[in-house]
């Protein structure tokens, strides 16, 4: 099973908030702010292609991951 890297991923500042796309099979997770500025859970739009090399929980954590860091510019403590 692959690792996700921070080099398949890819951030996009959206009106509503940051969208972190998956590149390797296009699968979007959508951040929505929160009224405290907090990152709200994604929404997750299905992948355009098959990864099965990938473990979705993998994905998922290194996406949130890579919002939170871009919302917040520090690493977790």
């Amino acid at each position: 099973m692959n690792t996700p890297k921070t080099d398949d991923f890819r951030l996009e500042r959206r009106d509503d908030g940051l969208a972190v796309v998956f590149t390797p099979t296009g699968q979007t997770y959508t951040f929505a702010m929160g009224s405290d500025g907090a990152l709200l859970e994604p929404t997750v739009s299905p992948a355009q292609t098959n990864a099965a090399d990938y473990a979705d929980g993998d994905i998922r954590k290194t996406a949130t991951e890579l919002a939170r860091l871009a919302v917040s510019g520090s690493p977790r403590t």
